[in-house]
C-alpha cells in the first residue's frame, strides 16, 4: 500500500529508481567484470608454474632426496594456497600435495597446449576433469627456462629460507647459483626436472572469481544508496515543501484570507504554479475588493434616488405636498430617480452578461463613419445647448466586423463621459484612422485630467476621481466599454496630461479575432 503523502511517495519513488539503477549497474559490471576477473585469476596461478619449477630444478640438480623435495613442494602449496602435483613423463602423479592424485594418471599433452599469455606471464593450462576432481592445471610454459637477475634473486632468498629450515647443507645449491651468475649474460637457462610440477586449483576458484569483486561492489553501492537517499530526502523535501506552502496559502485564501502570497523558488514547474498562484490571489483579492465597492457604491448609488423617492411619496402621503404643481414636481422628481435606478440596474446587468460571456456579440459589416456621427449626434442634443460642440475628424474608414448596436454603446458613453468631465461651452473632438488592419479612434476632451496613477482604474466600476463632484450617469459606462471592445478582439485606454486635457483610445481591428466572443 502506498503512502498518503507525496513526500514518502517521491521518497519511494526515488529509492526503488536508484536501487534499480544500482543493481542493474552492479549486474553489468560483474558481467563485464566477469572475464577480466577469470583472467587474472588464471594469471596469479599461472606466475607460479615457471618459479616452482625452477626450483625443484635447482633442488633435483643439487641432488636432494626425494624426501627433501616434497617437502618443499608442501612449503610452496602452503604459502601459495594452492594445489601441487609432481608428474612424470607419461602424465604418472609422482606425489600430490592434497594425496587425491597420487598413483592416478593426467594428460601428459598439456606440454603440447598452446602457451597461454597474460599480461607479462607465460604458462600452459588444461582441465581436468576425472574421479570426482574439477581442476585446471597449470605447467611452465616451456621444456627449460632461461634464467634472469630477478630469478638468480629470487633464488637466493629461497636458498636462504630453505636453509633456515635446518634439513641440509645448502651449499650445493650457493654453489649452483653462483656458477649461474657467472654465465648469465651468456643466455643460460636450466632444463625442467624430469618430474615435472603442475599447479593445480579447483576450477570453481577461476570461473567464481568474478566474486571476489563482490565485498567492494556490495560496500560501493551501499555507500551510493545512502547518500542517493539521502539526496532523494533532500530533494523530495524541496519539492514538497514548495508545494506545502502553496497548500497552505490556498488553504487560508478558502478562509477567505486573501492576502496570500508565496514564494516561487525557481523557474520551473513549482516555480511557475507559485507565480500562478500568486496572480491568481492577486485577482481573487482584487475581485473581492472589486465586489466589495460594487456593493458599496451599489447601495450608495441606489441610496439617493430611494430617499428621493421615499421622502417625496411620504410627503405626498402626509398631506405636506397639496398645489397641483408640487404634486406635478414630485411625480416628475420620483420618475427621474426611478428613471436612474432603472438604468443602474440595467448596466448592471448589462456588464454582467459581458464579463460572463453570456451577451452576444454579432458579427456583421459596420460603417464606423456613420456610427460615430450618429453618437455625435445623440450626444450634442443631449446637452440642451449648453454650447458643447462636438468635432469629428473622421474620413475614409473601412467597415469592420462587428455589432453595431453595441458599437454605438461604446462611443456614445465615450462622448457623454467627455461632456461630463468638460466645463459647458468646451470642445470635444474625435479623431478616427485606419492603420495596419486596425481602426484607431480617440475621444479627446480639454477640461479635466487624471493622474498617472490613476489612469489604470478608470475603467473600473463605480470608479470616479472626484467624489464630490456631481456626476451624472451610473458609473459603469467605462466598465461596459472596456468590456465591449474586448469582445470585439480590441484594446481601450487612457491618456491625460494637465496642459492637453484626457483622451481615450479605441483600438478595433477591421477582422474579428478568431477566438473572440
Amino acid at each position: 500500500m502506498l503512502p498518503k503523502s507525496l513526500s514518502s511517495r517521491l521518497l519511494l519513488a526515488f529509492t526503488f529508481i536508484v536501487v534499480l539503477t544500482l543493481a542493474i549497474s552492479a549486474v553489468g559490471t560483474l558481467f563485464l567484470l566477469r572475464e577480466q576477473q577469470e583472467e587474472a585469476a588464471e594469471e596469479r596461478v599461472g606466475r607460479l608454474a615457471e618459479p616452482i619449477a625452477v626450483m625443484l630444478a635447482l633442488l633435483e640438480r643439487s641432488e636432494v632426496p626425494p624426501d627433501q623435495i616434497q617437502n618443499t613442494v608442501e612449503g610452496f602449496a602452503e604459502s601459495f594456497d594452492v594445489r601441487v602435483l609432481l608428474v612424470d613423463d607419461e602424465g604418472n602423479v609422482t606425489y600430490d600435495t592434497e594425496g587425491g592424485l597420487r598413483g592416478g594418471v593426467v594428460d601428459p599433452a598439456i606440454d603440447t597446449r598452446q602457451v597461454e599469455r597474460r599480461g607479462s606471464a607465460e604458462f600452459r593450462m588444461a582441465p581436468y576433469d576425472e574421479g570426482g576432481e574439477d581442476l585446471v592445471l597449470f605447467a611452465a610454459a616451456s621444456d627449460s627456462i632461461e634464467l634472469t637477475s630477478a630469478q638468480l634473486g629470487q633464488i637466493q632468498a629461497f636458498i636462504s629460507d630453505y636453509a633456515a629450515t635446518g634439513d641440509s647443507d645448502p651449499a650445493v645449491l650457493q654453489s649452483l647459483v653462483s656458477e649461474f651468475a657467472a654465465n648469465i649474460g651468456a643466455g643460460l637457462s636450466i632444463p625442467l626436472p624430469s618430474s615435472r610440477p603442475l599447479v593445480a586449483v579447483d576450477s570453481a576458484e577461476i570461473t567464481a572469481a568474478w566474486r571476489d569483486v563482490l565485498p567492494q561492489i556490495t560496500i560501493a553501492g551501499g555507500i551510493a544508496l545512502v547518500a542517493a537517499f539521502a539526496v532523494a530526502a533532500l530533494f523530495s523535501r524541496s519539492i514538497t515543501g514548495r508545494l506545502a506552502r502553496v497548500t497552505r496559502a490556498a488553504q487560508a485564501m478558502a478562509t477567505g484570507n486573501y492576502d496570500q502570497r508565496v514564494e516561487a523558488g525557481g523557474e520551473d514547474e513549482i516555480g511557475r504554479l507559485a507565480n500562478a498562484f500568486n496572480d491568481m490571489a492577486t485577482q481573487v483579492s482584487r475581485s473581492d475588493q472589486m465586489m466589495r465597492d460594487l456593493l458599496g457604491n451599489v447601495s450608495h448609488e441606489l441610496k439617493t434616488p430611494l430617499t428621493s423617492i421615499q421622502g417625496f411619496s411620504h410627503a405626498m402621503e402626509d398631506g405636506a405636498i397639496s398645489s397641483d404643481e408640487e404634486y406635478k414636481e414630485a411625480g416628475r422628481i420620483i420618475s427621474v430617480e426611478a428613471e436612474r435606478m432603472n438604468r443602474l440596474i440595467e448596466d448592471l446587468l448589462e456588464l454582467s452578461r459581458l464579463e460572463s460571456g453570456q451577451a452576444m456579440v454579432r458579427r456583421e459589416p459596420v460603417d464606423l463613419e456613420d456610427v460615430l456621427h450618429t453618437c455625435a449626434e445623440r450626444v450634442e442634443r443631449a446637452t440642451d445647448g449648453d454650447g458643447t460642440k462636438i468635432d469629428l475628424d473622421v474620413h475614409d474608414l473601412p467597415r469592420i466586423q462587428g455589432d453595431g448596436r453595441r458599437l454605438e454603446q461604446v462611443f456614445t458613453n465615450l462622448m457623454e463621459n467627455a461632456v461630463r468631465h468638460s466645463d459647458d461651452g468646451r470642445e470635444i473632438t474625435v479623431r478616427a484612422e485606419a492603420e495596419n488592419g486596425h481602426v484607431k479612434v480617440a475621444v479627446h476632451n480639454t477640461g479635466s485630467y487624471i493622474p498617472e496613477e490613476e489612469l489604470p482604474r478608470v475603467f473600473e466600476r463605480f470608479f470616479q476621481l472626484d467624489r464630490n463632484r456631481a456626476v451624472t450617469g451610473s458609473g459603469l459606462g467605462l466598465a461596459i466599454v472596456s468590456e465591449v471592445v474586448h469582445a470585439h478582439g480590441g484594446t481601450v485606454r487612457a491618456e491625460s496630461a494637465r496642459d492637453r486635457g484626457t483622451q481615450f483610445v479605441v483600438d478595433l481591428p477591421v477582422k474579428p479575432p478568431t477566438n473572440g466572443r
